[in-house]
């Protein structure tokens, strides 16, 4: 029974051994193939994400080009935006300039008066267009010359360089309503009168009355030679040379020279006066038309 039972003990040790044998067997093929399976997925996994990263470098790769591409556009857009609204500007730019140029030529006075009240008119140029308006004196014939010169005498610019006038000290000339009315009768020809009240008109040289035809301004000089009209009863005041070399001419009706002497053609030659008016032309040469003695000043 011993021997039996030995022999059994044995067999069993044997089975189980070899259980245990082909148990470890199976586990280690199953851990093999699930290793292989696992392998396999992974790499079929990672096959198959490598394309999904790939597909992704590509969506990002197509994506950074639409990037960049919307980013061009941006730019491109800004840019054209820029360069469509810079032209733009500047042309307004321009358009504004054009009219204010436009203004300033139409309506010199106005503009004058919006910058300055207060202070002359800047000085003008040659080739700036001014508005000028006609002499609204009676006579339109050239009178005689009484004093002829040998040699024509030397220019404006070298006279007021070398024979500057005395100014005026205590002459003052504000734009105020009764002025306007009164010069609306004086000068009918102006239909609009452009100045802002309180307009401070400070005094110019007869040398420089040339320069501001068109304008209201209180002109100064010696009078260096006088002409009577017999046929309109009008006296002419020729500031500077003897006519018609004349630098600035006052014409005044005769009831007015009257009144401040019985001999006005006497009384006025040599004289520094100011008068106060709009200065207009005649034959292309600047005088101020004088009917009321407020536009007439002695210093």
């Amino acid at each position: 029974m011993r021997k039996i039972t030995i022999v059994l003990v044995a067999l069993l040790t044997t089975l189980t051994a070899y259980n245990q044998t082909s148990r470890r067997s199976t586990d280690n093929t199953k851990d093999r193939t699930t290793t292989t399976r696992t392998s396999t997925t992974g790499t079929s996994t990672r096959s198959s994400a490598a394309p999904v990263r790939s597909t992704s470098t590509e969506t990002r790769s197509t994506a950074s080009p639409d990037r960049s591409s919307a980013t061009p556009t941006r730019n491109s857009s800004a840019t054209r935006n820029e360069s469509t609204v810079r032209p733009a500007d500047r042309s307004r730019t321009t358009t504004t300039t054009a009219t204010t140029t436009t203004t300033r030529a139409t309506h010199p006075s106005n503009e004058r008066s919006h910058s300055t009240q207060n202070v002359a008119p800047a000085r003008r140029t040659s080739n700036e267009y001014v508005v000028e308006y006609a002499s609204p004196r009676v006579e339109r014939t050239v009178h005689h010359t009484h004093h002829h010169y040998n040699t024509p005498p030397a220019t404006r610019e070298y006279r007021r360089e070398h024979y500057a006038c005395r100014p005026p000290v205590h002459i003052e000339f504000v734009w105020t309503p009764q002025i306007r009315t009164r010069f609306i009768t004086i000068y009918p020809m102006v239909q609009h009168w452009e100045y802002h009240e309180g307009r401070r008109f400070e005094a110019i040289s007869s040398y420089d009355a040339i320069y501001y035809r068109g304008e209201v301004a209180t002109v100064y000089g010696e009078v260096n030679e006088v002409y009577y009209s017999r046929a309109t009863d009008e006296y002419f005041l020729y500031f500077g040379p003897f006519y018609p070399h004349q630098d600035f001419t006052v014409v005044m009706p005769g009831y007015l020279a009257r009144s401040y002497s019985r001999n006005p053609s006497r009384y006025f030659t040599r004289q520094y006066m100011a008068v106060n008016g709009l200065i207009t032309t005649y034959e292309g040469e600047p005088e101020i038309y004088v009917k009321e003695d407020f536009q007439v000043n002695f210093y």
